[in-house]
């Protein structure tokens, strides 16, 4: 399941254990911050984008990581033939937001449950791959006779297979000045 927010002037597509960056938010970090959906998308295909239901039985719940500022922008503004020159930089407030659990009705999707059954499904891949390994150790190694390489044979070039050179065209001779 995944939910689109609206955020500081801009919409996120956001899915539990994702980290987003928005507009910078008065929240600390650690704390707890929501959202209302504009649209879910549940796993069965259904999209959800009624305004009343979605604020009545949805939400999205994020915790605050960290707040930082965005790359510097350079700001130049210059007007011809008067002078009119400025220079400035700006680096915008941002806030890192990990989301950390999807509602809809009573369905809820929980980072830590998708975190743990994402472990879960890496262990039991990990054991099936030791376990193939031990079965290719144990199994006994073929054996394939090595193939006897015919032996070579040095074949002559005959003189009648040589192509004759191609004829360069004659050079261009110049005619001797007249002297007057």
């Amino acid at each position: 399941m995944y939910m689109i927010i609206r955020t500081g002037g801009h919409q996120e597509k956001v899915s539990v254990g994702e980290q987003i960056t928005v507009d910078r938010l008065k929240q600390e970090p650690g704390e707890e911050v929501r959202f209302v959906p504009l649209m879910v998308h549940k796993d069965d295909g259904s999209i959800v984008t009624d305004h009343a239901e979605l604020e009545k039985d949805a939400a999205v719940v994020g915790k605050v990581v960290q707040h930082f500022k965005g790359e510097k922008l350079e700001v130049f503004n210059y007007r011809q033939k008067t002078g009119y020159r400025k220079h400035a930089g700006h680096r915008q407030p941002l806030t890192l937001v990990e989301i950390a659990e999807l509602r809809y009705g009573t369905t809820v999707e929980r980072a830590d449950e998708k975190q743990a059954a994402e472990e879960a499904q890496r262990v039991s891949q990990e054991l099936q791959r030791q376990a193939q390994a031990e079965d290719e150790k144990e199994a006994p190694k073929k054996v394939t006779p090595k193939k006897k390489t015919p032996a070579k044979t040095t074949a002559t070039k005959s003189a009648a297979a040589k192509k004759p050179s191609a004829k360069k065209p004659a050079a261009k001779k110049t005619a001797p000045k007249k002297q007057a």
